[in-house]
């Protein structure tokens, strides 16, 4: 029987896809477009893109000439690779996989970068109760996310792998930059805040420059820095959760209209997921059960920087609309958009006047006036 009938991010089609982009991409170094923004007069932009965190990222700069823009293109993206060669867990000569191969075994000391992710992880799982638990990772494993070899477990093999999931007993001595996984078989995964960090020290970058804003994207981690020369807003659009899956009227379903600096991260059950016997499984756990969050589709979070966005986009997921929107209240500086499974759309107080809902009706408006 085939267990895998499809599956996304870790199939070998995108494997296959991956390579032939990084081919792409080591011909011509990078994709640099020069124009002008669009609606836009005598606003200069240049975006450039590479592929990092096995996702594409973008990197738009504005008002700023073309020669300084590689410079600067080049060094966002060697410090954003500098990071991923650090806190991703799958390349083996990284930090956290040195960590988690010394799990039950011995602390262990590390960079100053991971020890300050973990630290901040931590404190997230603490304010969302285990809802953002970093050390999700043998779950994720035991339900194949990332590999080619997705499958339903079993309760029993769940059960088993459960008492290594506990943000709790993740042991860290600040003096010394050490970190102690006291149980063997435990293992960090810090994918749900890792991409945002390397995505704000990318940004960081760019203030030692004199540019007017930019704008990164990383696969749906967003971070903004100044005022966009033409004095227009942000306009960040919350994608539709049921586009990859089924007809749909359109590609997002809201709008928000942001200014200045900030960050809006998106975490949805369209991003990683295979299908069994009919049933959809993505790769956003709970890690109280070991199984797939299931009462909504997507969550975006706006806040100061994507560290904390990526974060609380998996958290608030985890807990679900009524208990995620309740903690987003208590929050200060932190808004969220939640998509249900029935595409119904939540959102907290703050964002009362900076976001517009894209109805049915209001996308068929928008295709007869194209």
């Amino acid at each position: 029987m085939e267990l895998v009938k499809r599956s996304i991010r870790g199939s070998r089609q995108k494997k296959v896809l991956i390579v032939m982009l990084l081919m792409l991409l080591m011909l011509t170094l990078s994709l640099v477009v020069w124009g002008c923004n669009p609606g836009t007069s005598g606003e200069n932009k240049t975006t450039t893109t590479r592929l990092l965190m096995d996702t594409r990222v973008d990197l738009t700069l504005y008002e700023v000439e073309k020669k300084n823009s590689e410079k600067i293109s080049g060094d966002v993206f060697a410090e954003m690779e500098r990071l991923e060669n650090i806190l991703s867990r799958t390349i083996a000569s990284s930090d956290l996989a040195r960590l988690n191969k010394a799990a039950g075994k011995q602390w262990v000391e590390v960079s100053p970068e991971l020890f300050f992710v973990l630290k901040k992880a931590l404190e997230f799982a603490e304010v969302s109760e285990g809802a953002f638990d970093p050390t999700v990772a043998p779950l994720l494993d035991l339900w194949g996310f990332g590999t080619d070899y997705q499958r339903v477990p079993s309760e029993e093999e769940i059960n088993k792998v459960l008492p290594l999931v506990d943000y709790r007993l993740v042991e860290l001595d600040e003096s010394r930059s050490m970190v102690y996984l006291p149980r063997e078989g435990m293992k960090l995964d810090l994918g749900g805040i890792a991409k945002g960090y390397i995505v704000d020290q990318g940004l960081e970058i760019t203030r030692k420059f004199d540019i007017k804003a930019s704008f990164i994207n990383a696969g749906g981690d967003i971070r903004m820095y100044g005022e966009k020369p033409s004095g227009e807003k942000w306009s960040i659009a919350v994608q539709d959760p049921k586009i990859d899956k089924q007809n749909s009227a359109g590609p997002y379903v809201a709008l928000l209209y942001l200014e200045g600096e900030g960050s809006v991260v998106t975490s949805g059950d369209y991003e990683r997921y295979f299908e069994e016997d009919g049933v959809i499984y993505h790769h956003i756990l709970n890690p109280a059960d070991g199984k797939p969050a299931r009462t909504v589709s997507s969550v975006s979070i706006i806040a100061a920087d994507a560290l904390t966005a990526d974060a609380f986009s998996t958290a608030v997921f985890v807990l679900g609309r009524e208990k995620g929107l309740e903690l987003l209240e208590r929050l200060p500086g932190i808004e969220g958009v939640i998509v249900d499974k029935e595409g119904k759309i939540y959102y907290t107080s703050g964002l009362k006047d900076k976001i517009e809902i894209i109805t049915q009706q209001s996308k068929e408006k928008s295709r007869k006036t194209e």
